[in-house]
């Protein structure tokens, strides 16, 4: 059995995937849930419905933690769950920036906890109905030397939703998708804009002044990119999702907290122990802040 924390978009994404090929898996939500019933859309426009089991606590149990939720809130959910987590539960955390794991690992320091990040895109239309929106390739990968002997995990995880790996560099990974994140999250949200309006010249010529701070941080960090090759990624990812609105943006709109202190805030963290000057990222971050502060 899997048990899932966080039943949002991608909670529920895998939720679904998961029971669609015979696994058996347990929500476990912030409030008590009466849905019982899991509706899930995917790519094809094929309706399927699960029945699904779920709970406000973890059941009683070593099966898998996979904790969908955000950055902003993966602290808070080890720390509730904190007494029923077994020393030798496996922990694997999938969420937009980074800075959770370290979190995690001093919450639980002999857990094998493994640090993940998916292209798979889905929308919660209602508690536990999903459309899928977007496929996309997933990574998982060991944040310590626990979790190094646990790739079987990411072969089930690929039966679910295929274009699964494990990654024993996962760092990398992680990277990429925060470099990615960094690009296109702030500018949608400050200027509520969908992903395709970044290929306007204005905000491309901001997308490389945003990517250059950052690489200067990534090169500190001993993680290699080229310039040239990681702008030509990004813009993919925004040709490949033009129509959709990012996390941060959708944040905005509805006036929530957003990943900001995961994404620009731990740049800003690095930039701050490398003594190094990233303007571009800082000046995007201080913007989120003043649109959070208005309703925080």
């Amino acid at each position: 059995m899997w048990q899932i924390i966080g039943a949002g978009a991608i909670g529920c994404l895998w939720a679904a995937n998961l029971q669609r090929i015979g696994q058996q898996v347990h929500l476990i939500t912030r409030k008590p849930c009466s849905e019982r019933t899991l509706h899930y859309l995917d790519l094809e426009n094929s309706q399927h419905q699960f029945n699904v089991s779920s709970s406000t606590g973890l059941l009683n149990d070593l099966d898998p933690l996979l904790v969908c939720v955000k950055a902003t809130q993966v602290k808070k959910v080890i720390q509730k769950h904190l007494i029923s987590i077994k020393p030798q539960q496996v922990i694997i955390l999938m969420h937009n920036g980074m800075g959770c794991a370290e979190q995690v690992q001093a919450l639980l320091p002999d857990n094998p906890i493994i640090c993940a990040t998916t292209a798979n895109a889905s929308l919660l239309l209602a508690p536990l109905n999903i459309k899928q929106t977007g496929r996309g390739v997933t990574y998982l990968g060991p944040f310590n030397p626990a979790a190094c002997l646990q790739h079987k995990l990411a072969e089930s995880l690929n039966s679910a939703l295929d274009d699964t790996h494990w990654c024993e560099n996962i760092n990398h990974k992680l990277w990429l998708k925060l470099l990615i994140n960094i690009a296109i999250n702030p500018l949608t949200a400050i200027y509520q804009i969908n992903n395709g309006q970044l290929l306007q010249a204005k905000f491309q010529k901001q997308i490389k002044e945003v990517i250059r701070d950052s690489l200067q941080i990534a090169d500190a960090e001993k993680i290699p990119f080229v310039e040239q090759e990681l702008l030509n990624t990004i813009n993919r990812v925004i040709q490949q999702t033009a129509q959709n609105y990012s996390s941060m943006n959708r944040d905005i709109f509805y006036q929530r907290i957003t990943e900001n202190e995961y994404i620009g805030g731990f740049l800003l963290k690095k930039a701050s122990l490398y003594k190094i000057k990233i303007p571009a990222v800082e000046s995007l971050y201080k913007k989120i802040k003043q649109l959070e502060s208005h309703y925080a």
